[in-house]
């Protein structure tokens, strides 16, 4: 489901922005490998802590903060404009999702633990048993990496909100998915659909 997504979306931006933008995707691709480079050491500390409350929040707030920074640096470096920051967060949107469909076909042996290798799994929006849930997650989550991205394109202040929105929802997911999914889930889609219209209205497409 979110594969078909990630087709629909790259159609979408072929169609209204052109292929002229399109190689930035591989920046996007990029950086998030960067994004998850960064996050390994947080990742191996805690998880090889025994009290699940702390390993959680450790890990949602360093990997939300983490995120946002590398985020930050792959948009001064390398994004020039609306065109650009779109097909970034695609790129971003790509990478993840096949990190997640490789952590599902083969055995997670990185040397950061199975259980930080799962809370970094629950974090990415897509895993899910049902595809319609699937599809919802992963349309909020690239909502979250569009959003995060334009939003940055309009000034790197914004850093501050993006990282902060990126550790609430981690912990939302981390902490309270398994009691209170829906709420969890709706809460996630708020803040994604809240990022990417502020990062609409900041690069003025909405203008």
């Amino acid at each position: 489901m979110v594969a078909i997504l990630l087709v629909l979306l790259a159609v979408m931006l072929a169609v209204l922005l052109g292929v002229s933008q399109a190689g930035t995707a591989l920046v996007g691709v990029l950086g998030w490998l960067a994004a998850l480079a960064a996050r390994l050491p947080a990742l191996g500390t805690a998880g090889r802590l025994h009290t699940v409350r702390r390993r959680d929040t450790i890990i949602g707030v360093t990997t939300g903060i983490t995120d946002e920074v590398v985020r930050l640096a792959l948009v001064l470096v390398a994004v020039s404009g609306v065109e650009s920051a779109l097909w970034a967060g695609f790129g971003w949107a790509l990478a993840q999702l096949v990190f997640i469909a490789a952590i599902e076909l083969t055995t997670f042996t990185w040397p950061i633990g199975r259980q930080a290798a799962e809370q970094l799994k629950a974090q990415g929006g897509f895993v899910s048993t049902h595809p319609v849930h699937s599809g919802v997650r992963g349309l909020t989550a690239m909502s979250f990496y569009l959003g995060a991205t334009l939003l940055l394109t309009a000034g790197p202040w914004w850093v501050l909100a993006t990282a902060a929105a990126h550790a609430l929802v981690n912990l939302a997911f981390a902490r309270q998915a398994r009691k209170r999914l829906v709420p969890v889930e709706v809460f996630g889609a708020v803040v994604s659909a809240a990022l990417l219209l502020a990062g609409l209205i900041g690069t003025e497409v909405l203008a």
